[in-house]
């Protein structure tokens, strides 16, 4: 794939993250599925998987070879698209993805393209570097099924708001940075060992008090809030230390939520609305994502030339 790399606005790097991304997508579906190639004790199957913003498609098509069903979204098609064998372009589409609350208060007949509203069937969710959709992910797998949410796994990176405008969300308070502490494995063994975990420290800590970081931790503040259990996961891929945000896996796992349906929504609505009022309500948020989302459209045919 390096010797054939084909997309100039982005590195062939990119090819090391994302199989180690894909390596640890592996290792947690194992934990948390029944596969067709390997013996389980777990008997739910694996139920496919979606990666909302799939960009290059790289990550669709480790995935795809390894053996998982699933299929890839982007605003827009990429180049890189073309180099993967038929069958999986066929997993590849180019569409614009407009959450549910802001295609309610829509007339999606006038965007003219191809869209989806983020209500998925049975699913797992991949949200590595999306961006806007980052913060939208856990909104969007409570909303496909209020009894049963839907798991995702979040890499967070450019912090938006909902209306997918530019936003540097506050850093966390020292609970909430407690909070997201409190995974880090515990320290043993030799005295190399304990530097090399004095040093991780410094990294992880130089994390939460970032951008990347006070999103994580808003991610994840939300998800919480409508009722997700979300585990954290420190990724340290080429070049790159960032937080895995894991949610639903609990769920997957049989336990009921006590919440009602209607309790779930409500929550899930007077969340969408708190969050949408730093851009003026949901009707301003709704028609910014949608300008932004024609945007995107619109600078295609660059991205492609390019």
């Amino acid at each position: 794939m390096r010797q054939n790399w084909v997309e100039q606005l982005e590195s062939p790097n990119q090819i090391l993250e994302q199989l180690s991304l894909a390596a640890c997508l592996i290792e947690l579906w194992k934990n948390m599925y029944s596969t067709s190639t390997e013996e389980s004790s777990n008997p739910i199957p694996f139920p496919g998987f979606v990666d909302i913003a799939c960009g290059n498609g790289i990550l669709v098509y480790i995935l795809l070879t390894e053996g998982y069903k699933g299929v890839g979204y982007d605003a827009c098609r990429r180049k890189t698209w073309t180099t993967f064998p038929a069958e999986i372009q066929k997993c590849l589409e180019e569409r614009v993805l407009i959450p549910k609350p802001f295609a309610d208060v829509l007339d999606l007949q006038e965007i003219g393209v191809e869209i989806h509203t983020g209500v998925f069937q049975n699913t797992f969710i991949i949200s590595d570097h999306a961006d806007e959709l980052t913060v939208w992910t856990p909104i969007m797998a409570a909303l496909a099924s209020l009894a049963s949410p839907l798991p995702f796994f979040v890499v967070p990176c450019c912090s938006r708001s909902l209306a997918g405008s530019a936003y540097r969300y506050p850093p966390p308070g020292s609970g909430e940075r407690k909070e997201l502490e409190q995974d880090s494995q515990p320290v043993a063994g030799d005295l190399r060992a304990l530097r090399a975990r004095k040093m991780e420290e410094k990294t992880e800590s130089g994390f939460l008090g970032s951008m990347v970081g006070s999103l994580a931790a808003k991610t994840m503040g939300i998800a919480e809030e409508i009722g997700f259990d979300v585990e954290k996961a420190w990724l340290r891929t080429p070049g790159a230390v960032n937080m895995a945000l894991i949610g639903g896996w609990r769920t997957v796992e049989g336990i009921e939520r006590s919440a009602s349906k209607d309790s779930v929504l409500q929550k899930i609505t007077e969340v969408v609305e708190r969050e949408c009022s730093k851009d003026g309500g949901i009707h301003v948020a709704a028609k910014l994502w949608v300008e932004r989302a024609k945007s995107l459209r619109q600078g295609q045919g660059m991205h492609q030339a390019n």
